[in-house]
């Protein structure tokens, strides 16, 4: 199970550092695009990497949150579930909002790696929180302990016929 987790947070981690190398280069356009509507943490790929690296730091740190709260029974299951599915509508919403805004004439010459780089930050937000779904424990049941009562204590009927 360690493994298949690293193995998870290792590809995220490729994707972040391909999505930040992909968003650090527009062409002339985008970087003139970049100037105009001040995205300074986009210019570079220091910045570029800094920025990507916080929002996808944010969004495991609240997915594994959400895991830890239900395997510590604070929430239920089927509220983790709930919250995380939430969390995937909002990164689909924003996925769709980057394809609505790159079919706009202002974004649309900002060059493919640019696009790619901007879709590719949604899609890994929504594959965190569906790994995040599909990795949630369990409940377990809490053993009732009311209602194994030992019968020894208990009066019975016969000894009432007095």
């Amino acid at each position: 199970m360690i493994k298949r987790k690293a193995l998870f947070y290792s590809i995220i981690t490729g994707l972040t550092i391909l999505d930040s190398f992909l968003l650090s280069k527009p062409n002339l356009l985008g970087k003139i695009g970049l100037i105009i509507y001040k995205y300074h943490y986009l210019r570079t790929f220091p910045r570029t990497l800094l920025t990507v690296s916080i929002v996808i730091a944010i969004s495991i740190s609240i997915a594994e949150l959400i895991r830890l709260f239900v395997n510590k029974q604070i929430l239920k299951r089927s509220t983790g579930i709930i919250i995380l599915s939430l969390l995937i509508f909002v990164a689909a919403a924003a996925l769709i909002k980057t394809g609505l805004d790159f079919s706009t004439w202002s974004f649309e010459h900002t060059g493919h790696r640019f696009k790619y780089g901007a879709y590719l930050l949604p899609l890994m937000l929504v594959s965190i929180f569906i790994h995040a779904i599909v990795k949630l424990p369990k409940t377990q049941s809490v053993p009732s302990f009311a209602n194994n009562k030992s019968k020894t204590n208990q009066p019975s009927d016969v000894d009432d016929k007095s």
